[in-house]
């Protein structure tokens, strides 16, 4: 790690050794104290025990003054035997003033008595005590005192401290080591949030970038090459938004387990955020970083079972190399980025490197989507409506809206051209929500002008159908433009029918209770299943242009449509089918069935008024 990215384990060491160190001084003051303590009580019992000898010595010498007088040594004796009731004085001797020993004491046969220039030795000690007269020496009384006794008492009392402060010292280490060791559990739980991602255990954007940093220093160096390739998986949101953001975690890991053992020892892999993961090689050469590339596309490709769903996402890939088009981390990752979006516009599911050329595209897809915020206020947005035509009578019997943006800056676009922006930017939502209540109000208006007998279909997203208020967007919709709900059709994809979770049937029966219709949209390309058909309050099946445009040429094909046809006639429910563009295509849907058409061969979408014309115009 460099000094410009902080590690929460470099300030939790410096915590603990400034712990550590106050824990020792702590510890030195304790037992200073302690000493000081042991020392004072020293003293006091010192004091004491000279006290207490002197009070004995002197009582004794004054008992001592008529056998002293009186050169009386059996009296003299008598008396120092009184001294056996003082355990601490071990022996004691009586002179005359001359310095002869009148009387002794010993209190067993070991013990000495005292001459009269004795010195205490080791835990003794000598008292002299002068005996007057009438101010006038008549002997001396000289005691041999052991200090024994207060030697145990005080050895006791240092033992009970020490072992006192043992324990507090041995508590306060406990209570330390034990503070530690959370410490660094909960160091090592931050460690790994700031690093790793919790959901694939990978190295996050942060790490990826330190160790991006790195390397590119280490090639600088050494003058060698790194590559970054940038990856993207194709169709997450779909899962994400069918399935549920635990089924979405779930790929996640399971993909993140697979690339995790792609590169060589010294590369990473990492997770950026969302479905996006990188991978850096050094040192790495084109075709190193080619070979990585198409080996991480085939393990992203093989199915995932997630949730008894067995699901196929793809990837897209961009690859960035040191130094040939960035010198430092960002630009390279930002290259790789940019590399990426090329191949998901290549059709998704390959790789590209980076290209100078592809900053301009990049920077163009920007300002698509900051002016693309802006089109809902500016009153940018359009719907267009193409006509359903009844392939029996040839009248057309509804129209479906389809949305198209006039930008003041860069000119008009259809739907395809800018829906995959607004789903990644969020701003769907919004567009969607306008829509919806913009073709209610257009509906109404038709109904109110005279055109009668139509039914407008609107497109949901998988976002929008997911989004909790979609129900009361719709009932909103149709209270405030006054439509019947039997004139809405809702067009929703098979991608939302991916896990038939209840709150996707409780949402499409909240619908169809509103008296809604339900249609799905480009039918037969999704994860199709017919159980759901049964099972959820369809109305209309939507065939997919790319089965009905060589339908009248291709066997496949035409088995495929009329197989739907055939499916939804047996279940009841109606089939349109979409992309007719000529009189052929037209025989053979309405021979296999088909009860609806609309495509380029009635008529493209056009803006309202022009379609109120056209409608006029086929009923006159």
């Amino acid at each position: 790690m460099s000094a410009s990215s902080p590690d929460p384990g470099q300030d939790h060491g410096i915590l603990a050794h400034r712990v550590s160190a106050k824990l020792a001084i702590a510890a030195l003051a304790l037992l200073l104290a302690f000493a000081v303590l042991v020392v004072t009580h020293f003293w006091q019992l010192h004091e004491a025990f000279q006290e207490s000898l002197t009070a004995k010595v002197q009582i004794t010498a004054i008992r001592m003054g008529d056998a002293l007088t009186q050169r009386d040594r059996p009296a003299a004796t008598a008396i120092l035997q009184s001294l056996r009731g003082a355990p601490e004085i071990v022996a004691a001797s009586l002179f005359t003033p001359d310095g002869a020993r009148l009387a002794e004491y010993r209190r067993d046969q070991r013990a000495s008595a005292p001459q009269l220039d004795a010195q205490g030795k080791g835990w003794t000690t000598i008292q002299r005590q002068p005996l007057l007269e009438n101010g006038v020496i008549i002997g001396h009384l000289v005691v041999n005192a052991s200090l024994d006794a207060m030697s145990r008492r005080l050895a006791w009392f240092f033992g009970i401290g020490l072992a006192t402060v043992s324990i507090a010292l041995g508590v306060a280490w406990s209570v330390f080591a034990g503070l530690r060791r959370k410490v660094n559990e909960a160091v090592s739980d931050l460690r790994r949030m700031a690093w790793y991602d919790p959901v694939t255990q990978l190295p996050n954007r942060n790490l990826f970038m330190q160790r991006l940093r790195d390397a590119v220093s280490a090639a600088r160096e050494g003058r060698r090459g790194v590559a970054v390739l940038f990856i993207d998986l194709d169709n997450f949101k779909l899962v994400n938004d069918s399935l549920g953001h635990e089924a979405g975690d779930v790929l996640l890991a399971a993909v993140a387990e697979r690339l995790r053992g792609l590169p060589r020892v010294g590369d990473s892999v990492c997770r950026l955020g969302g479905d996006e993961f990188a991978i850096l090689l050094h040192p790495c050469g084109r075709g190193e970083a080619r070979a990585m590339a198409e080996r991480a596309l085939k393990a992203i490709s093989l199915p995932l079972l997630v949730y008894e769903q067995e699901l196929y996402v793809g990837g897209s890939i961009g690859i960035a190399r040191f130094p040939e088009d960035g010198m430092d981390a960002t630009a390279l990752l930002r290259c790789a980025d940019t590399a990426m979006y090329q191949a998901k516009d290549n059709g998704r599911n390959n790789f590209q490197f980076y290209a100078a050329d592809m900053n301009l595209k990049a920077l163009q897809q920007f300002a698509i989507e900051t002016s693309l915020r802006r089109a809902l206020e500016r009153e940018e947005m359009l719907l267009y409506y193409q006509p359903l035509v009844d392939v029996g009578t040839r009248a057309i019997v509804g129209v479906e809206a389809l949305l198209r943006w006039k930008s003041e800056e860069f000119g008009t676009f259809a739907s395809s051209d800018f829906i995959a922006v607004a789903e990644e930017s969020g701003l769907i939502d919004q567009i969607g929500h306008w829509a919806l209540t913009a073709a209610c109000r257009q509906m109404r208006e038709w109904r109110d002008a005279g055109l009668s007998g139509l039914t407008v279909s609107v497109n949901l997203s998988p976002r929008q159908f997911h989004n909790g208020d979609l129900v009361q967007q719709v009932r909103n919709a149709l209270t405030e433009s006054g439509l019947e709900p039997g004139a809405l059709e809702l067009e929703i994809t098979e991608s939302v029918l991916i896990k038939h979770n209840m709150e996707a049937i409780e949402k499409l029966t909240e619908l169809a209770d509103l008296g809604v219709k339900l249609a799905i949209d480009d039918f037969g390309t999704g994860y199709s299943s017919l159980s759901y058909l049964k099972r959820l309050p369809i109305h209309r099946l939507k065939i997919d242009r790319s089965f009905v445009r060589e339908s009248h040429i291709d066997p496949d094909d035409a088995a495929i449509a009329a197989a739907i046809i055939g499916m939804a006639a047996g279940l009841g429910i109606e089939v349109t089918a979409e992309g007719v563009e000529n009189e052929e295509q037209l025989a053979f849907l309405k021979q296999a069935g088909c009860q609806i058409v609309q495509g380029y061969y009635f008529g493209s979408p056009l803006p309202a008024e022009e379609l109120a014309k056209l409608v006029k115009q086929v009923r006159a």
